[in-house]
């Protein structure tokens, strides 16, 4: 496992940390007579460490009264793929599971995940198109989601006026008093948006990296000096802002929602509009198990209004548009991070996975050797 495994964990690790937290905050559609061919059976299905309580919660127990079907979580950081890759054929680990792009994309072009039936997973048509506008739900291999903005966030006593776009990362008086995450996928981005506001084309970074990828890795180089350093961890990252030890940078939106209120005079945070992107998960089946029409039915309870309004209330995002819509009418802090308006979904955009994939191995060589470290 190379160090930039280590620090996706820390991300997930977050994630399950923040949604995991607090008490139920929403409730689950009424229990349905149980179907004769899924009672009895057992589906086991990965998900994050930290997210095991909310979805015993807010999917096992209910799924399993709807449905008369045992539901064993399994919860973990990056180990679903080598679990799948040593089980015995036929006999996979997991039934279901839950996993993102940097593990995904590579695990579904290997062969290890199924195509989904959709017609058997109708709910997904209540999804924002866009959250579905990608080469695995395209091809049925997964119900992809977005989860967790890329958030500017600083503390106020050193920023001085309040933090509005990435060009202010930019700022002289910033210089080498910001810190960003470790892992490239993000904060290579945060480079690209940083060059965008600085060539007054804000909005554009996203195309940037997908037409011209080298060029953000040269202006990363230029402009690595300006980041005083390099976070791991979501908690790591505000325990660090929250003791000044650095001025601005970037965040987990999950993070920053969760952080305490009375902490709010000391940070500020938001998640601009130009150039927003997010963190691209994904609901997939392995390839053999016996148990493909019970994981899809469980991904249709998955995505039902209630399941989703519940966990964006604990600070997650949704795809689903009507939970989207009702959990931003009830929190703007929220609804100012995560797309609920018809135009907002149109343009939500994943972090640019695909544009990362062509030559992943190099961009992660020259993001370790020449910006990370200096050379």
């Amino acid at each position: 496992m190379n160090s930039h495994d280590v620090n996706r964990r820390g991300f997930l690790k977050t994630v399950g940390a923040a949604l995991g937290a607090g008490g139920l905050l929403g409730g689950c559609s009424a229990p349905t007579p149980r179907g004769s061919d899924l009672s009895g059976r057992t589906l086991t299905v990965f998900v994050y460490s930290g997210l095991d309580k909310i979805f015993e919660d807010l999917f096992a127990k209910p799924f399993e009264a709807k449905t008369g079907a045992t539901v064993v979580l399994d919860p973990g950081w990056e180990d679903s793929i080598a679990k799948l890759k040593t089980s015995p054929k036929g006999q996979p680990a997991f039934d279901l599971v839950l996993t993102d792009a940097t593990q995904g994309y590579p695990a579904i072009k290997s062969g290890m995940f199924r195509q989904i039936d959709f017609n058997k997973v109708p709910n997904h048509k209540a999804l924002a198109p866009g959250a579905l506008d990608n080469w695995v739900a395209k091809e049925r291999y997964g119900v992809t989601f977005h989860e967790s903005a890329m958030t500017l966030a600083g503390n106020r006593k050193q920023t001085g006026r309040p933090l509005t776009g990435w060009g202010d990362l930019m700022r002289d008086d910033l210089r080498g008093k910001i810190a960003l995450y470790e892992w490239f996928y993000m904060s290579l981005y945060t480079f690209a948006c940083m060059k965008a506001a600085a060539d007054k084309k804000p909005g554009s970074a996203h195309q940037m990296l997908t037409d011209d990828i080298g060029s953000v890795l040269d202006f990363a180089k230029r402009e690595r000096d300006r980041v005083r350093f390099w976070w791991p961890t979501g908690p790591k990252m505000l325990q660090d802002l929250l003791q000044g030890n650095f001025a601005a940078g970037n965040a987990h939106s999950v993070t920053m929602l969760q952080m305490p209120k009375d902490k709010i005079d000391t940070v500020g945070f938001t998640t601009p509009e130009a150039d927003r992107a997010f963190v691209q998960l994904m609901w997939v089946i392995p390839a053999d198990t016996p148990n493909a029409d019970l994981a899809e039915a469980a991904i249709d309870f998955l995505l039902t209004k209630d399941v989703q309004a519940a966990m964006a209330e604990r600070g997650a995002g949704t795809s689903h548009v009507e939970a989207a819509r009702e959990v931003a009418k009830e929190n703007a802090v929220w609804a100012q991070t995560y797309p609920s308006t018809d135009e907002q979904f149109r343009t939500m955009k994943y972090f640019p996975y695909e544009a990362y994939f062509k030559d992943w191995d190099q961009i992660k060589k020259t993001w370790e050797q020449e910006i990370l470290r200096k050379s």
